[in-house]
């Protein structure tokens, strides 16, 4: 749970001076709960996600993203996290009205994540890496700040004949430079 407070610390409070001058520029940061899950097992744990984007037109953007998670314990007692998740991801826009305060949006991207599980004394890391998608709105205050609601899938892999899925929804702050 430190990692995950000195994670949202700094990507609060980092300084972002070199894209302050660029009005296509945009960061946020979104709390959320994650799912990891196969068919025995799933889990929840709440994530931290931080996201940096560059609007190329009122319709397309591309955005970076990095997210860590805090723990959570399955009932069969296998504690898992979420260490790192790196996501690359075009975003297509659908603005509504000329002042342009709601936006519906879709993500198209690549993901990379490491997991690490814990059952008993046993600890064991995985990492994965694929294709993600997502929907969500931004609900833009005063053309600057902004709210954001979203749900990602960031993975669905099938290895050795078990499908892993990591899916999040979450709730965020937003604002454009």
């Amino acid at each position: 749970m430190r990692k995950l407070a000195v994670f949202s610390f700094l990507l609060l409070f980092a300084p972002l001076t070199a894209v302050a001058e660029n009005p296509n520029f945009y960061w946020g940061v979104m709390i959320g709960q994650s799912q990891v899950k196969d068919a025995v097992e799933e889990f929840n744990p709440t994530s931290v996600t931080g996201r940096l984007g560059f609007d190329l037109s009122r319709f397309l953007s591309v955005e970076a993203r990095a997210m860590a998670s805090g723990s959570d314990e399955s009932a069969l007692g296998t504690k898992l996290e979420i260490n790192y998740l790196g996501n690359a991801s075009v975003k297509l826009n659908l603005p509504f009205g000329d002042v342009k305060r709601v936006n519906l949006y879709g993500l198209a991207g690549y993901s990379a994540w490491k997991l690490t599980a814990e059952v008993g004394n046993l600890t064991g890391h995985d990492t994965y890496d694929g294709a993600s998608y997502g929907v969500g709105i931004d609900l833009i205050a005063d053309g600057v700040n902004g709210l954001n609601f979203e749900y990602v899938r960031y993975g669905d892999i099938d290895e050795n004949g078990v499908e892993y899925t990591l899916d999040t929804a979450s709730v965020g702050y937003f604002r454009k430079f």
